[in-house]
């Protein structure tokens, strides 16, 4: 069957996508909605995770610390001071935090990754097939989105941008007019984060092999010398700039960190499904023979089941897939910039879910890219259920937020929430003990929450996983809270929180915080230790979301 495909141009292909502004916007509020979803049924988080750490660093260095030092798993200035200043609009010599700045931090994180997404979806000629993909892959693969509730999510900001311009320009089909400064721009910003030179590289490597017959000797020049320096520069921030513990890690400790990265965000068996149904609807939207189609999806449903039987994220199958159907269209721009986002995982290595989200993305943009059949049939739905699948999705938050259990939602939402309620269980101790007769007690978690390939223990379940690591609330607890200085190092003693979790042999419980959804978070001292009468209970945290005005 002859490839049509290739046969389409980029102007075709935005007209399959053109409408009305009101349907515009409604497909643009469905594209972000997957994320929105979840990220307004918990905003603001408080504290936690690295979050701790940066309190503690801000609170004994000054603006200068941020530039000179490596305060992430490679050096990172621009986004380093950026995210400094962010905390001293936090205020960090307020504890616990403010949860209106929380809240404003949080949205403009938020922000920009929306923005990021209008840079995409603007110019991308299927958008109700892009906005539908975009909606039920984020709805699902939500946990690459965390980092909007951290402030140094902030860090994240321009890698999505980037994308975004690299793939709008795609669909535009405008990039060589524009790569010479975005090349410069993205060579800068490997100062910021170095993924974005990385992207970037494997963007313009394939649009260079695409383009290759019809550049001159001077471009071919230009290229190489973009390609070259955007190897180095991704090289040196990667190897000669990273952290000691970054640049010795092992190859099987990176592996492990590139499947758990994919893992993590494939949370359950119905995300695995979706990833199955989403890898099918890559084949579906080839232009390939009846025949052939239906062979290759039977071969991929078979390569899933082996998936499933050996543990193996099936997001790596949907990415294999929209590789092959990249291939077939001989779009080799977006080829490497599947490759490059797919391997991202590999450079951090510790299994965090946002390192797999750039190729969640490149991979929602290629599912959607030249399905004509698709778009014309989501052609046929009328705007208004759009607009009334919106509003109805926007009822079920206010719900939610407001304490009503919606059926089946707060039940999926129930781990969200919990990891919400958990941050603000952890400030009203820290808070409690450092005003408390144990405030030169050493600070311990019964259950471990460092990165995800430190605590393969719980990083899935989540069950009794405090909502930060134990190093950075000790860095935090001792150089800002302890008893107002660093003694606590001296000590001996130990107060052990644990989050829902059972009791600590030989313990006692002087302070517990109850939560609606997470449970208690209970302090425990040693027996002999205990200097007080009965435990000091503290209410639910519920009233700590954004909507309560007590703190």
């Amino acid at each position: 069957m002859k490839n049509t495909a290739l046969e389409i141009s980029p102007s075709d292909l935005r007209r399959s996508g053109s409408g009305s502004g009101t349907e515009t916007f409604a497909y643009f509020i469905l594209t972000v909605l997957g994320f929105t979803f979840w990220f307004a049924m918990a905003v603001p988080f408080a504290s936690h995770r690295e979050t701790y750490s940066w309190l503690a660093t801000i609170n004994s260095h000054d603006f200068a610390y941020a530039f000179k030092n490596s305060m992430s798993v490679t050096y990172r200035p621009l986004s380093q001071a950026t995210t400094w200043l962010a905390f001293l609009i936090l205020d960090p010599g307020r504890f616990p935090t403010s949860t209106l700045r929380q809240l404003l931090l949080q949205l403009f994180v938020y922000g920009m990754f929306v923005i990021g997404w209008w840079l995409i979806y603007r110019k991308t000629g299927q958008r109700r097939v892009l906005a539908l993909v975009a909606f039920v892959a984020a709805g699902t693969f939500f946990s690459g989105y965390v980092h909007l509730f951290h402030i140094y999510g902030i860090m994240y900001v321009p890698v999505m941008l980037i994308l975004g311009a690299l793939l709008g320009l795609h669909g535009a089909g405008t990039f060589e007019k524009e790569e010479v400064w975005l090349s410069a721009l993205s060579m800068l910003l490997a100062l910021w984060h170095p993924f974005v030179t990385a992207l970037f590289v494997g963007f313009y490597f394939g649009l260079y092999i695409e383009t290759f017959p019809r550049r001159s000797k001077i471009q071919h020049m230009q290229a190489l010398i973009v390609l070259l320096v955007g190897a180095m520069v991704s090289l040196g921030f990667g190897v000669l700039f990273a952290r000691h513990d970054a640049s010795t890690m092992t190859l099987h400790d990176r592996l492990l960190g590139f499947l758990i990265s994919y893992k993590t965000n494939e949370v359950n068996l119905c995300a695995s499904l979706l990833a199955f149904l989403l890898s099918l609807a890559v084949v579906l939207s080839m232009e390939l023979s009846r025949q052939l189609k239906i062979a290759v999806s039977l071969l991929v449903t078979v390569i899933s089941a082996v998936f499933v039987l050996k543990s193996l994220p099936l997001l790596l199958l949907w990415v294999g897939v929209v590789l092959i159907k990249l291939v077939h269209m001989r779009s080799w721009g977006l080829f490497f910039l599947m490759v490059a986002a797919a391997l991202l995982p590999l450079g951090g290595g510790i299994g965090t879910p946002i390192f797999a989200l750039m190729a969640i993305i490149v991979a929602v943009y290629a599912t959607a890219l030249g399905w004509l059949q698709a778009e014309q049939v989501l052609s046929t739905l009328k705007t208004r259920y759009v607009i009334a699948a919106i509003i109805l999705l926007t009822i079920v938050v206010v719900l939610v937020r407001a304490g009503i259990r919606v059926p089946v939602v707060t039940k999926a939402a129930a781990p969200l929430l919990v990891e919400r309620e958990r941050t603000y269980q952890l400030e009203t101790i820290l808070a409690w003990l450092q005003k408390s007769e144990y405030c030169r007690y050493r600070i311990a978690f019964a259950a471990n929450g460092g990165s995800p390939i430190d605590s393969l223990d719980n990083v899935f379940t989540r069950r009794n996983r405090p909502p930060s690591d134990i190093d950075d609330v000790t860095k935090f607890w001792n150089k800002v809270l302890s008893c107002g200085s660093d003694h606590s190092r001296d000590n001996t003693e130990t107060a052990v929180v644990t989050f829902n979790g059972p009791a600590p042999d030989e313990l006692t419980p002087v302070f517990e915080v109850a939560g609606t959804y997470a449970g208690k978070a209970v302090v425990w001292v040693p027996n002999e230790s205990r200097k007080q009468t009965a435990v000091v209970k503290t209410g639910s945290t519920k009233e700590s979301s954004f909507l309560s005005s007590k703190r």
